[in-house]
């Protein structure tokens, strides 16, 4: 059995209050999971309404699967407009 754990630190633009930020991170986190058939959830910063923390895991039999989908989340959220990735830390057990 092979995990991949996923950190990501994001600044995001535009939301004025915790409510819109709330959407944007719900929808982030529905697409992913949807997606990639991950386990995420946003799990620091809370109340920061321009920032956000998100753990992602996934479990198979092959690190380099785990490894590819983790990656492909990694360049979906550097893609999205309303999202700067200001950090990353992927670990593969």
């Amino acid at each position: 059995m092979r995990v991949g754990i996923l950190l990501v630190r994001l600044r995001l633009q535009y939301p004025d209050s915790l409510k819109e930020k709330r959407q944007i991170i719900k929808s982030l986190l529905a697409q992913a999971r949807r997606q990639f058939n991950i386990s995420i959830a946003e799990i620091d910063q809370l109340d920061q309404v321009r920032a956000a923390t998100l753990g992602a895991a996934i479990v198979s039999n092959d690190g380099r699967v785990n490894n590819r989908v983790l990656s492909k989340l990694i360049n979906q959220l550097e893609r999205h407009p309303r999202v700067l990735l200001e950090e990353q830390h992927l670990e593969l057990l």
